[in-house]
């Protein structure tokens, strides 16, 4: 190789070198950093992204949710996060597969821990949308949004009426609680009445087809939750107790 190409490569890598070092100057101080939860795409480019498997694209949303906030080595607090576009992805995901429920145990029971109670509102008008899906068995998601209606978010009143919904649908195969749950509000928002008529009706219609200790349940509940103790001492619901 003649003695100036050489030169010429040796000035070629000489430059790389002293670039590299200029843009780890440069960067050298720099970290990764939050930037919250990433814009949602299309219906039509989520699927894409996954080649048209949507339940690949499910499952890769899954583990990309769960993962959230796990930036550098640093985990970012819940009351950091953006809960009207997270809520957008759970909703997105659940248009990927309708029957799956990963995402849905993960609103309910890992993104429901933020202690900004704000933030829940339309995390569990989701939960209440899923359950109500005709999709599966997928009441108990309902019943996880009337949960978070009830004691966290405090609102009682979208509790009673999540509940009716809860109440009202028509399978016999629901456990009997899900039959009492507007009494359990009615009783929270401190009407006795309401949530003694309700338990009352509910054992009338069902004393012949519900199972003892389910009834001895709500004789409890009736006479320990809903009456005082001089209102239970007088009522014929709670004389065998």
């Amino acid at each position: 190789m003649p003695v100036a190409r050489q030169y010429i490569l040796y000035a070629f890598f000489a430059l790389v070198i002293a670039l590299q070092v200029l843009a780890w100057l440069q960067v050298r101080t720099e970290q990764a950093r939050w930037l919250n939860v990433p814009q949602v795409p299309s219906e039509n480019g989520a699927a894409a992204f996954a080649l048209g498997d949507r339940q690949f694209a499910y499952r890769t949303m899954g583990v990309m949710l769960q993962n959230l906030g796990d930036t550098g080595g640093r985990t970012t607090a819940f009351r950091d996060y953006d809960y009207d576009r997270l809520t957008e992805w759970f909703r997105l995901a659940q248009k990927m597969d309708p029957h799956a429920n990963f995402v849905s145990i993960l609103a309910a029971f890992y993104f429901s821990s933020t202690d900004n109670p704000a933030q829940l509102v339309p995390l569990a008008q989701y939960l209440h949308d899923v359950g109500n899906s005709t999709e599966g068995h997928r009441w108990r998601w309902l019943a996880q949004a009337i949960y978070l209606a009830r004691y966290k978010i405090k609102d009682l009143d979208k509790a009673y009426l999540w509940a009716q919904e809860l109440a009202s649908i028509p399978r016999s195969d629901l456990p009997v609680w899900t039959k009492q749950m507007p009494a359990f509000v009615r009783n929270a928002e401190g009407d006795k009445q309401a949530a003694y008529d309700i338990m009352i009706e509910i054992m009338r219609s069902g004393q012949h087809s519900l199972p003892r200790e389910e009834m001895n349940a709500m004789q409890y509940y009736i006479c320990k939750r809903i009456l005082d103790e001089a209102q239970a001492k007088n009522d014929p619901v709670c004389q065998d107790m």
